[in-house]
């Protein structure tokens, strides 16, 4: 039992030792746990996510640390079941910018992988607090993909916007997600999650 605490706190000690090691790389380079693919920077990021959709992210900087604020993607048909799952290096990613002391975060897509969100990309990935991921968050990209696949819908702009308690954090305590449909039965929709 003791060896088995002894190993968390190994684990836990690198882990950190590891985000602060990348926390200070941010200061004169880039630092990503992703290394075959790009990281976010600051301003705008530009993703092709499943189905060939390019999408627009906006990074700001955080005690020099991109830090997502706001995202504006249409996407139709075309995206669905098209993402991909959060990798070792995303979940790894996501899991140095939760700062808020509890360490309870999924590797979030802002885009989710069944609306054609890349789960291996960085710059789609943000901490998420794992209840809300899984819970509320999860149910209102369910009825998007919905009014895609039964509603008739043609496509859907989504935009999220990002809060943070100030600038010095790295783990969003708000987002706001606002979904506007054209064709189909479905009304357009604005939500606002805590993180």
């Amino acid at each position: 039992m003791n060896k088995i605490y002894i190993m968390k706190y190994i684990l836990f000690f690198l882990s950190i030792l590891t985000m602060k090691l990348c926390i200070n790389a941010y200061n004169s380079t880039s630092c990503c746990y992703c290394t075959t693919v790009p990281c976010p920077v600051e301003g705008k990021n530009l993703l092709t996510i499943g189905g060939g959709t390019t999408g627009i992210y906006y990074y700001t900087l955080h005690n020099n640390i991109p830090v997502i604020a706001s995202a504006d993607i249409r996407i139709s048909i075309t995206n669905i079941n098209k993402g991909t799952d959060t990798t070792t290096c995303t979940q790894n990613y996501a899991r140095s910018l939760d700062d808020d002391g509890v360490q309870d975060c999924d590797a979030g897509h802002i885009l989710a992988n069944h609306l054609g969100g890349p789960g291996n990309q960085p710059i789609n990935i943000f901490p998420q607090d794992l209840s809300v991921n899984r819970g509320t968050y999860a149910q209102y990209e369910d009825t998007i993909y919905t009014c895609i696949t039964t509603k008739g819908v043609d496509y859907a702009d989504l935009a999220w916007i990002f809060t943070y308690s100030s600038n010095t954090k790295t783990k969003p305590i708000n987002v706001k997600y606002d979904v506007s449909y054209t064709g189909g039965t479905c009304s357009s929709t604005s939500k606002t999650f805590t993180n």
